[in-house]
């Protein structure tokens, strides 16, 4: 190699060196350029994830109090119901126990077969009374445990509900 030849393609390598160095310039900036578009995307699908929770969370807040409200006013009502229910069957019952209890106090035979007769009547009455108790606890009862079907129902999740994302 003459040192013509050397000198003569200087300029070419030089043209190489400055468009190499000039390309490394450009990918650089076009590195960060695109590391911080990919960074906003980042961001923008965060803030999107974000809210869509928000909206989800919202949501269940909605149902979630609106299925309370209505336990409550359940509540009230069935405390009402069983309450005058209650009352009705409580009072009735209490003026047939004092009826029984006066004629057991006011209780005159002459006979034996009087004696017997109203004897067995007194034990029917008796009996009777303990029916009616029972029949009113059941019915109480009833009340309850339909109320109470009715709040395991509310409490019970909504089938369109959508199902939390696993992850």
């Amino acid at each position: 190699m003459n040192r013509n030849h050397v000198l003569s393609s200087l300029p070419g390598w030089s043209c190489l060196l400055v468009l190499g160095v000039l390309g490394c310039k450009h990918s650089v900036a076009g590195l960060e350029q695109d590391t911080q578009e990919a960074r906003e995307q980042a961001r923008e699908s965060a803030a999107d994830a974000k809210q869509t929770l928000d909206r989800e969370v919202g949501a269940f807040k909605t149902q979630a109090d609106a299925k309370l409200q209505e336990l409550s006013v359940s509540i009230n009502a069935l405390k009402a119901k069983a309450q005058t229910d209650l009352d009705g069957s409580r009072q009735k019952l209490e003026a047939k126990l004092d009826d029984t209890r006066q004629q057991v106090t006011q209780l005159q035979v002459d006979s034996s077969s009087q004696w017997q007769k109203t004897k067995q009547d007194l034990d029917q009455r008796i009996a009777e009374l303990g029916q009616q108790l029972n029949q009113t606890l059941d019915k109480a009862g009833s009340s309850l445990d339909q109320a109470g079907d009715k709040v395991e129902r509310a409490l019970q999740p909504s089938e369109h509900e959508p199902k939390p994302e696993s992850k």
